[in-house]
Formats: C-alpha cells, sequence, structure tokens
C-alpha cells in the first residue's frame, strides 16, 4: 500500500477552513508565518462571514499553500512516508513544501510571487469554466470558434476552460446546448494555464532558479505531463510551464496510481480532488482532510486504509 499526497487548488476557499488547525501548535505557526509574510491576518479572516479577499490572487495562493503546510506539518510525523506527491495548479507548489524541497516560508513567498506576476498579466483577467459531459474535440472546437483554450484535463469528458467573460459566457450556452452535464464558472480570475501567462511563467522561471531548494524526499508528480520529479531543476521547469501549459491531471492521477499509490489524502482546501480519484478508481481510497473533524480522525482514517 502506498500513501500519495494530494494538494488542492484554488476554488474551494470558505470561512472555518482552518478551523482544525487551531489547535495544533504545529499548524499555526504555519498559518502565523503565512499572516505575517502577506500582511493579512488569516485567522481572523477565516472566521468571518465569505470573504471576496479569499479569492483574490495574492491572498488564495499563499493561503492554500499554508493550509496544507499547516496540515502536513501536523500529520506527517503521525502517517507512514508517501510513495509521491502532487498538487493541482497552486497545489503543486504546496507539494514542494510538503515534500521537504521548501521551507514554509520559501513556499509562501513564491505562491506570493506567483500570483502578483499572473495579476500583472494584463491580457490574463478573465475567468475559468468547468464543463463536463462533452469529449475534447468538441470543446477544442468551441474553444477555437470563441478564442478559449483548454486550461484543465480532468477526465475524457472533464475539463477546465480559460478565456475572457465573452467568450467563457458564448462556450457555456453552446456547451449546454450540446449536451454538457455541467457548464460552472469558478471563483478564479485569471485565465490561468494557457498561453496568455507566457511573461508570467518566464518571470516565475526567474525566481525560481534563484531559490535554495532542496530535492523533494519523494517524487513530486508533474501537473502539465504526469512526469516523477525528484530534484529541483526539473521542479523548476514544471512550476514555471504549468502556468502557461493546461494541466493534464487525469495523466496525474494515472501516474500516481503506476508508481504504487493506493492510498489517496488530499490535504485541502475542499475535497475535490479525492472526489475525481474515487470516480475514477473506485479500488482505491482517497479522502480529504476536510472529511474529518480532527487529525486524529485522519491519522486513525490512513493507519486502517494501509493496514
Amino acid at each position: 500500500m502506498g500513501l500519495a499526497i494530494l494538494c488542492s487548488g484554488q476554488g474551494a476557499q470558505r470561512p472555518g477552513m482552518l478551523a482544525a488547525c487551531r489547535n495544533e501548535p504545529l499548524a499555526r505557526e504555519v498559518i502565523d508565518e503565512a499572516s505575517h509574510l502577506i500582511d493579512v491576518d488569516l485567522w481572523r479572516l477565516d472566521q468571518e462571514p465569505m470573504d471576496d479577499r479569499m479569492f483574490q490572487n495574492a491572498i488564495a495562493q499563499p493561503l492554500i499553500c499554508a493550509t496544507a503546510l499547516a496540515a502536513w506539518r501536523v500529520l506527517s510525523s503521525r502517517l507512514p512516508e508517501p510513495v509521491l506527491y502532487a498538487g493541482y495548479s497552486i497545489g503543486e507548489l504546496a507539494a514542494y513544501g510538503c515534500a521537504g524541497a521548501l521551507s514554509a516560508s520559501q513556499t509562501i513567498e513564491l505562491a506570493r510571487t506567483r500570483a502578483a506576476l499572473m495579476d500583472a498579466c494584463a491580457d490574463a483577467h478573465g475567468g475559468m469554466l468547468a464543463v463536463r459531459g462533452l469529449l475534447k474535440p468538441e470543446l477544442e472546437s468551441l474553444c477555437t470558434r470563441f478564442g478559449a483554450q483548454i486550461a484543465i484535463e480532468n477526465g475524457d469528458d472533464h475539463f477546465v476552460i480559460g478565456g475572457a467573460g465573452p467568450a467563457l459566457e458564448q462556450i457555456a450556452t453552446h456547451a449546454a446546448q450540446a449536451g454538457a452535464s455541467t457548464v460552472r464558472r469558478l471563483a478564479v480570475s485569471i485565465i490561468s494555464h494557457t498561453s496568455v501567462l507566457q511573461p508570467a511563467a518566464a518571470a516565475l522561471r526567474k525566481r525560481l532558479h534563484d531559490v535554495d531548494a532542496l530535492a523533494p524526499t519523494a517524487p513530486v508528480i508533474a501537473g502539465i505531463s504526469g512526469a516523477a520529479v525528484d530534484n529541483w531543476p526539473a521542479a523548476v521547469d514544471s512550476l514555471a510551464a504549468q502556468l502557461m501549459q493546461a494541466i493534464r491531471w487525469n495523466t496525474c492521477v494515472e501516474a500516481a496510481v503506476e508508481r504504487g499509490a493506493t492510498v489517496f489524502l488530499e490535504l485541502g482546501p475542499g475535497s475535490s480532488l479525492a472526489r475525481m480519484l474515487q470516480e475514477s478508481h473506485p479500488q482505491w481510497q482517497a479522502r480529504s482532510i476536510g472529511d474529518f473533524r480532527s487529525f486524529d480522525g485522519v491519522s486513525s482514517w490512513a493507519e486502517r486504509a494501509m493496514s
């Protein structure tokens, strides 16, 4: 049995997502450090009603990384050594932090830099649209027609499209008419994982090259290819390229299974990665920390799943 650690992407942030971290000193250290680095009290933000700031890149990306790192800081000593790590979009950066290639402060600082570079791309402001129930050729045709791009491949008929608002509205209408079962705008304002972010990718690559990083303690699956990355130079290539290339999450999942992963734990926020994995591979166990009331519950489940 092999444990895989999954780090969530953007979109599932919500008040109360840090509740399990409040009484864990190791987790509190990470959230306190993130609050200091981005000059936002994340504890207070977590207690307020739904706040749009949670979805602004400058806060969302460091927050998501900090959430994963805080959870793993608590759980890493309670669980078996993972056979691999993987992350969805910004979660891939968090995965390198969890895998020991980056410190918590390095990870959070890089998340802040990544967000700023993406926000600075003048042509990158728009949105993302989840579409389910259509095959890739049909969606590619719509994207070509209306000027958008496939940004994430989650499955054979499960995609995320990136584009300007009017283009997404047109695609949403035509996708629904073509029989799509799901057409939903995501709480993301940047056209991520498309060619419009090429300037941000180039700038991020330069920043990543300057980081004093280590090799990960276990491979991190590259979002754009499913390749197993075990050194920082290759990580730089993957983390930079994923800003301007489509993420192939379905390929990442297959790569994880091929490398022996049979138990999958998503560090959150949200549980979309665990749900997708259970759909595609019901023979394996996949849960999110959000499914549990405490870290003790997480470790108890993992112990049973790994036995």
